[in-house]
């Protein structure tokens, strides 16, 4: 029979009581309610609730796994990053997503133009370098005039990031490009050192 820490105590429930815990998701943690369902099916109960609760749980479950295996992938190594000495040394995807995010989309962007130019497409490094500024005023008015901060400003950037990766990296250098891993300390300290006066101007401020 299936059990989870809270099945002891959903034994002595009425009927009524599992049932009321299995459509309450605002007072039970999903492992009660999933507790409750199990005890209602040992004693042959199953009505609508407890088919529309269960339905949602395993929805949850699969969404909640969906989350780890896009953590787990995110955290992979890029298949095309090699050791080859002859390929050149660029920052990685995840380098110039996390900069973006983090710092601003400005940040992301001279990386990639750092990788543009050493795989020769010159002509479309300034494009990027606009594209940043632009993205980034553009962000901080939409930001100020409806008086929001830090949750925003993260969607903002995640979807930048996803702009220069996958459209500019993609189409540009190319999706499959093998390269040489660059390491990301010099930049790191330069935009952290760059930020802090922002970030303490901000903080005063208020």
């Amino acid at each position: 029979m299936k059990k989870n820490h809270f099945s002891n105590r959903m034994v002595d429930k009425t009927d009524l009581e599992l049932e009321s815990i299995v459509s309450n998701d605002q007072s039970y943690v999903e492992e009660a309610r999933q507790a409750a369902i199990w005890e209602l099916e040992r004693r042959n109960l199953k009505s609508d609730i407890v088919v529309k609760a269960e339905e949602e749980i395993q929805s949850m479950q699969i969404k909640r796994e969906e989350r780890r295996k896009e953590k787990v992938e995110f955290f992979k190594k890029d298949p095309n990053i090699a050791d080859d000495p002859n390929l050149p040394e660029l920052y990685s995807k995840r380098a110039i997503a996390m900069f973006s995010v983090f710092f601003t989309i400005i940040f992301g962007a001279v990386l990639l133009m750092h990788n543009m130019k050493k795989t020769e497409n010159e002509k479309l490094r300034i494009a990027v370098l606009v594209f940043g500024i632009v993205y980034t005023g553009m962000m901080i008015v939409i930001m100020n005039s409806i008086k929001t901060m830090h949750n925003l400003a993260l969607v903002f950037n995640s979807a930048g990031a996803i702009i220069l990766t996958e459209l500019f990296w993609n189409k540009q250098i190319g999706k499959g490009f093998k390269y040489r891993k660059k390491g990301i300390l010099k930049p790191l300290i330069i935009s952290i050192l760059i930020t802090i006066p922002f970030l303490l101007a901000i903080f005063y401020g208020e």
